[in-house]
């Protein structure tokens, strides 16, 4: 069955929306050079973030330059078109996910993580158990 989806999946408009358009993405010297200049701001941002000796200013400098990156980046069509395939793609996973849960999941199961009764549980990650 997982492999008929994957095939499924493949040959799906928006799969082939989000290749195309990563295609003509990586042709273009301008979205090249805008992809790097965005992927360089934000490794200079962790960077930043992750020395202790890196001034409030510095990050707050980087900060901005990664935002001013993103701009520019999402002003360049065939980026935007980029972004709007994926996100579709996404959707379509999404929607796919939400069907699985449907017929995979008892009457009254909704999710492990549904309704708050965390009795038992050893905490979720990054929070205290009890909270």
């Amino acid at each position: 069955m997982a492999k008929e989806l994957g095939l499924a999946l493949a040959q799906s408009q928006e799969i082939r929306n989000y290749r195309e358009a990563e295609r003509k993405m990586a042709g273009e010297e301008e979205a090249c050079r805008l992809t790097r200049i965005f992927r360089e701001a934000h490794k200079d941002l962790v960077k930043s973030q992750m020395e202790p000796e890196s001034r409030e200013e510095e990050i707050a400098e980087r900060t901005a330059a990664l935002e001013k990156a993103d701009r520019d980046m999402k002003a360049n069509p065939l980026i935007a078109e980029y972004y709007r395939a994926g996100y579709a793609f996404n959707t379509l996973i999404y929607q796919i996910n939400q069907l699985l849960k449907f017929y995979c999941m008892e009457p009254g199961e909704d999710s492990q993580f549904a309704g708050g009764d965390c009795s038992g549980c050893k905490g979720c990650p990054g929070r205290d158990a009890g909270d």
